[in-house]
């Protein structure tokens, strides 16, 4: 990507702050880049990519020993301008790959104008976690499509952000008592953090008290706390937008948080390995791919390209990580391809990401589909607060609930009832009971989990 230069102005007119830091001069180029190269036409963003590609293909077979035999056809000389045919016919990288490749999947020689290189871990949500390094530019890359999120959704810098999740340095920053603005660049105000495994009435009362402009956690958290809020009446009242990250955002928490908030919710994908993947479009609730940070692709069974409106799994390549180049790899996602968006934007979109395979159900058929539930549907037949579906075989699955108070034989069976109708198979249901739900390491919650080899 080439073009870039420092603006005098930024996004709507609001002037840069005056002579910025060398790190914040290049974040503040990027910026510049990312407002014209967003309008770019689809094509003259994938010729784009592909040049950047061109890059990280030759450097990654030179200097990362994982890569030297498995990229030799696409670097070879007389291998010509790397053409979208030639990128599809190279190998998908699986997460099995990364874990046994170990270091040899790491680059010998980082371009020194990359910065300094540092782990990555992966929470393992999918029972396979994972260890990468990523440098400077990566860290650059992200902070920019952090501050379009921003600015695509017209946030007010000055504002104070509330963040309900796992704790994590900038939580441990905040009660030292150090700096713990949000946005990039730009002066902002303050973030406040709580701990997202605290229970959810003790969430609601500090989010009662603090009176946030924005709230950032995770779906199922927001679900709960709505849950509580139209029981109980607490609400931030001075909340402009609920903000999520990290699972997959059912339509129903977004249509509940307008309901009993009266406020939107605004969604983004993004994993530890690769980071920002799309951003919810500032007109649409669909999602957009960074293609000036990555390339997506989806696909399905037969490795071929999904259209839109099919689901296949997705594929991810970082085009600026030189450290630990992770080159078509298979995050373990399934996303809905999604039209041209009337945005204007060039950039891909995605309708839906649809979680994992691990979030999938299987039929005695062998046959796959993705259950949906909300909590809140269930509560409208017998007070449930959370659950979660566990399948254990192609015929059980382990309903996990927590609840206000002992239900009633009744009330399972009506349970019994709309969970098999949601599902449309008659699995046998066995209903157990907990205090709590507990989420991942990661902080993840996911209300579906099969744990039947697919």
């Amino acid at each position: 990507m080439t073009g870039i230069r420092i603006p005098s102005t930024g996004h709507d007119g609001i002037a840069w702050p005056a002579l910025p830091s060398p790190a914040d001069a290049a974040l503040l180029a990027l910026m510049y880049q990312f407002e014209r190269s967003e309008w770019w036409s689809p094509e003259t963003l994938l010729a784009a990519q592909l040049g950047q590609l061109e890059g990280l293909l030759a450097h990654a077979a030179r200097t990362v020993p994982f890569y030297r035999e498995r990229l030799q056809a696409a670097v070879e000389p007389g291998a010509g301008r790397l053409t979208l045919k030639t990128w599809r016919q190279l190998p998908i990288l699986g997460r099995q790959d990364i874990q046994e490749a170990g270091a040899a999947l790491t680059s010998s020689d980082i371009p020194p104008a990359h910065g300094s290189a540092r782990d990555v871990s992966t929470s393992g949500s999918t029972g396979r976690p994972i260890t990468v390094k990523t440098t400077e530019i990566t860290r650059l890359f992200n902070r920019a499509i952090n501050l379009r999120y921003h600015l695509w959704h017209d946030r007010d810098f000055s504002a104070t952000t509330a963040i309900i999740r796992i704790p994590d340095g900038n939580a441990a920053r905040a009660a030292a008592g150090k700096d713990t603005g949000w946005a990039y660049v730009y002066p902002s105000g303050p973030t406040l953090f709580f701990d997202v495994t605290k229970p959810v009435s003790e969430q609601l009362a500090w989010l009662e008290r603090q009176n946030p402009d924005y709230l950032v956690t995770y779906p199922s958290n927001l679900a709960a706390l709505l849950r509580l809020s139209r029981e109980t009446g607490v609400r931030p009242a001075g909340l402009r937008e609920a903000i999520t990250l990290s699972e997959v955002l059912d339509p129903a928490v977004r249509a509940a948080c307008r309901r009993v908030w009266d406020v939107p919710v605004t969604d983004s994908y993004s994993a530890q390995e690769c980071g920002m993947i799309a951003l919810q479009c500032p007109e649409h609730p669909h999602y957009h791919v960074q293609g000036e940070s990555v390339l997506v692709e989806v696909l399905g069974s037969d490795d071929a390209p999904c259209g839109p409106g099919e689901t296949g799994r997705v594929v991810v390549t970082n085009l600026h990580d030189f450290a630990t180049p992770l080159i078509r790899y298979e995050i373990g996602d399934y996303a809905e391809v999604g039209e041209a968006c009337s945005c204007g934007r060039g950039l891909a979109v995605l309708n839906r990401i649809l979680g994992r395979v691990r979030n999938m159900a299987i039929l005695p058929s062998g046959e796959t589909f993705w259950p949906r539930f909300y909590s809140d549907d269930l509560a409208k037949v017998a007070p449930v607060r959370q659950a979660q579906l566990v399948q254990r075989s192609v015929h059980d699955i382990d309903v996990r609930l927590v609840v206000a108070r002992p239900l009633t034989a009744e009330e399972e069976e009506r349970l019994n009832s709309v969970i098999l109708e949601y599902l449309g198979h008659p699995f046998t249901l066995g209903f157990t009971y907990m205090d709590e739900i507990p989420r991942s390491a990661g902080g993840k919650y996911e209300d579906f989990v099969s744990l039947v080899e697919q």
